[in-house]
């Protein structure tokens, strides 16, 4: 496969090129620290504050809000971090990845689940951020909600380098701005009755986990494509620089929704937070927060973009371009404020209903990369293979993808949305287990079946024997070896 003209290593200014493609060893910069900050600012937006608050609306007490929101995100954030520790490794955009598992046409169908959560997580950014710009000077949501997705559609065009600068030094203040909220919110006086609000309920509490669970997993598809363009040797810190840095950002800020939440139960997050700036004060802080939306919106498009480019190459071998790159931005764009506008009169209870639905898809997909990449394979792979609907993988991965409907259909009956209610659920009293019962399906059954290819494969002489059956501690050995060189 031709190679695309590459951007200067670590230039934010030049327009990235790359989508798909193997980033090779002479491109290869950065530290592995900046993961930190990317993750850590990129969870400093009033999407997450939004996020924390439904805590308490579905029924929480906020001490209760606090135990679903830190065990969420420990949770979902394993899974997330593990998958950026492999683009170090693989040099390759995450999605891509699938298709050592799911084969090169059987990855079509997380691909599209994929495409569709950036569309939708686009679409919510843009809605939020034209709220905030609309409460201040007035107008016209839809008109704020296409005018907020300019700058995104900017970043996320200029690409890698430049998304992550923006995030880190935008967090800044960010950080600062929810630090004022904290403040404010503590000068206004919360009282312990407030913040008794609510209750608990296994219903409420499994359901709001599983919202913060899913929360960390939406950042499974593309968290590689941010940490792919690292030296392979700087792999072994990928794992926990991300993992401290979502968690730790996630977390602080969605206490701080939940907290408001507790003083206005029913109220808007976002407005609540603007009323205790006071009139000056409270249109500064709407501004920040609309603003705030837009650096870490870029990842979305951005992932989109890439998504885009790799489903067009299963049907023809395309080389990514800057042209190609800006016209699907474009069109990810133009969906997300269609998408937005549509949805955004009741878009607190479509957010609700749309991240229970993405986890049940989540789960087996996330469970089937990880478990083939540091169990299997143990992060060798042949960067070609990747490429060739004819190569190692092949066209269609039956194990993965057996994984994947069984460990969807064993879901069903444990499911509880405001959409579909399994029998499981409804005679636990709506208590929804299904990302609980998801990974002990997905994790053996995928062991088994990938196990047994592998080993026929072997048998057969495609692929040499494996030195060894524990999985792969430092992956950067194997990513030197094998998906560093292409051969």
């Amino acid at each position: 496969m031709t190679q695309p003209p590459a951007a200067e290593a670590g230039s934010t200014l030049q327009l990235e090129s790359r989508s798909y493609e193997f980033v090779p060893l002479e491109e290869r910069h950065g530290r592995t620290r900046s993961l930190f900050s990317l993750w850590f600012g990129e969870q400093l937006s009033s999407f997450a504050l939004v996020t924390g608050a439904l805590a308490v609306s579905l029924g929480l007490d906020f001490w209760w809000a606090i135990a679903a929101i830190v065990l969420g995100n420990l949770i979902g954030a394993t899974m997330m971090a593990g998958h950026s520790a492999q683009g170090p490794v693989l040099g390759l955009p995450q999605m891509i990845q699938s298709r050592a598992q799911f084969g090169f046409y059987g990855t079509l169908l997380p691909l599209a689940l994929t495409w569709v959560m950036y569309v939708a997580y686009s679409a919510v950014a843009v809605v939020i951020a034209g709220q905030g710009f609309q409460s201040v000077f007035g107008g016209s949501l839809s008109l704020w909600i296409a005018v907020s997705v300019v700058p995104i559609l900017v970043l996320a065009i200029v690409g890698y380098d430049m998304i992550h600068s923006s995030i880190k030094y935008v967090g800044w203040v960010m950080g600062a701005l929810f630090v004022v909220v904290a403040v404010l919110l503590v000068r206004h006086g919360v009282s312990m009755n407030q913040l008794g609000h609510g209750g608990f309920s296994w219903t409420a509490f499994l359901g709001a986990t599983s919202l913060f669970v899913t929360w960390q997993l939406t950042y499974a598809p593309y968290v590689s494509d941010y940490s792919r363009y690292l030296p392979p040797d700087k792999t072994k810190g990928a794992f926990w620089f991300t993992y401290v840095g979502t968690v730790g950002g996630s977390v602080l800020v969605m206490v701080l929704g939940a907290a408001v939440a507790s003083l206005a139960p029913r109220a808007d997050v976002v407005q609540t937070v603007r009323g205790l700036g006071g009139g000056t004060g409270g249109a500064v802080i709407g501004v920040l927060l609309a603003l705030g939306l837009i650096t870490v919106n870029s990842t979305n498009i951005y992932g989109g973009t890439i998504s885009t480019l790799t489903f067009l190459q299963h049907f023809r071998d395309i080389r990514s371009t800057v042209a190609k790159r800006v016209a699907a931005a474009l069109m990810i764009g133009a969906l997300a404020v269609l998408a937005g506008i549509a949805g955004s009169a009741d878009f607190v209870n479509n957010l609700v209903s749309y991240l229970n639905i993405v986890l049940y898809f989540m789960i087996p997909w996330t469970t089937v990369n990880l478990i083939d990449f540091y169990v299997i394979h143990r992060g060798s792979y042949r960067t070609e293979d990747f490429f060739s609907k004819n190569g190692t993988f092949g066209r269609w991965g039956m194990p993965a993808i057996t994984t994947y409907l069984v460990t969807f259909l064993i879901e069903l009956p444990f499911i509880h949305t405001s959409v579909y209610e399994g029998p499981l659920a409804r005679s636990l009293g709506g208590v929804d287990l299904a990302w609980v019962v998801g990974p002990l399906v997905s994790v053996p059954l995928y062991l088994l079946l990938a196990k047994r290819k592998l080993r026929l494969r072997q048998l057969s002489g495609q692929v040499p024997e494996p030195s060894s059956g524990e999985p792969l501690d430092d992956p950067s050995a194997a990513g030197r070896q094998e998906a560093g060189h292409p051969r």
